[in-house]
């Protein structure tokens, strides 16, 4: 029998620098949607799971994959441990294949994802499938991989690190001594762009919307292979976020609060936070005025409602600064 094919979606509604991102907006659907319905145009997923941590706030994730008819797993463990939700996700589900793929990446194509899974089921000797770099650069494909079940148990066990953890199996290529990656080389138009199709902050998503609105004035489909091709006549869209930074597997988050006492002059502090997170620090304002914190929540940024006994600290030290090229660390008040 062939083997089961269970693609399990890394996804939560508390990220750092876009919070609920998974459910903003690109178009007519929110980003989740394109995502899921992408994976199902598969010809080898049996399953499709949303795998997220056990928060009152992912729950609205479990609404959404009732939408779609697709299962949801809910982590019990730490909410920072990726690798642990996974390895006992694919141990629920019983996937001999275990595809992970980043619920923030809207452009997952599944004619590419195809290849990677194929190649898995052709050589049961490899752990992982990735993508093979052209002329030394890989394509433009983010947010998957394919990996068998015993590759995941084996990373679970040697992901002894918090910053090994709370991503998408670093170790896996850190240990090629141990580990067995094969590639398979995808369609060479996506080896003809560089840049980010990930949406982590603002900036991302007025990327992915500047380009559905481009390719709808030309009745095209909001797709990767139709992305790239605009982007290469009209590379300029790619300035809006080109400048996001990424963050890696062995930087220390940084993190800001802005704790705003009125409405009234709020709009001064929406470019700063917006910079701020495009250079990786994730952001919240805190205010006691309900039509502020309306207002941010609008704007799409993060908000934190008990100053006092929020479990996460949002200052920004002197470090942090130097790091992001900012003068000094303030605490930054209207």
């Amino acid at each position: 029998m062939r083997e089961r094919v269970v693609a399990f979606i890394v996804a939560r509604l508390s990220s750092s620098r876009l919070p609920k991102k998974h459910l903003k907006r690109i178009g007519n659907k929110r980003l989740l949607d394109w995502t899921i319905e992408n994976l199902k145009k598969s010809r080898f997923l049996d399953e499709i799971v949303i795998a997220t941590a056990k928060e009152e706030e992912n729950r609205l994730l479990g609404d959404l994959a009732k939408e779609h008819g697709i299962d949801v797993y809910w982590f019990n463990g730490d909410i920072n441990d990726v690798v642990g939700r996974l390895n006992k996700a694919s141990q629920v589900y019983k996937a001999d294949i275990p595809v992970l793929i980043s619920g923030d990446c809207p452009l997952i194509y599944a004619p590419s994802l195809d290849k990677l899974i194929e190649k898995a089921i052709e050589n049961k000797n490899i752990d992982h499938v990735g993508f093979c770099l052209k002329d030394n650069r890989p394509p433009i494909h983010e947010g998957m991989g394919v990996f068998r079940k015993k590759c995941w148990e084996l990373a679970d066990k040697l992901s002894t690190k918090p910053n090994l953890r709370e991503h998408h199996f670093p170790i896996v290529g850190l240990r090629r001594d141990i580990f067995k990656i094969d590639c398979v080389e995808c369609e060479d138009i996506f080896y003809k762009v560089d840049h980010r199709i990930s949406v982590d902050t603002l900036a991302d998503l007025e990327f992915m919307n500047r380009i559905y609105n481009e390719l709808t004035e030309r009745n095209k489909e909001f797709n990767l292979k139709n992305v790239v091709e605009l982007l290469i006549e009209k590379p300029r869209l790619m300035d809006i976020n080109r400048d996001v930074h990424q963050i890696s597997v062995d930087e220390r988050p940084k993190k800001a609060l802005f704790v705003v006492n009125n409405n009234s002059n709020i709009e001064l502090f929406y470019d700063l936070a917006y910079e701020l997170t495009k250079r990786g620090v994730g952001v919240r304002f805190f205010s006691r005025d309900k039509e502020a914190l309306r207002a941010i929540e609008h704007k799409g940024f993060g908000i934190v409602k008990d100053i006092e006994n929020d479990k996460v600290d949002f200052r920004v030290t002197d470090e942090d600064c130097k790091e992001i090229d900012l003068p000094e660390a303030e605490k930054i008040s209207s």
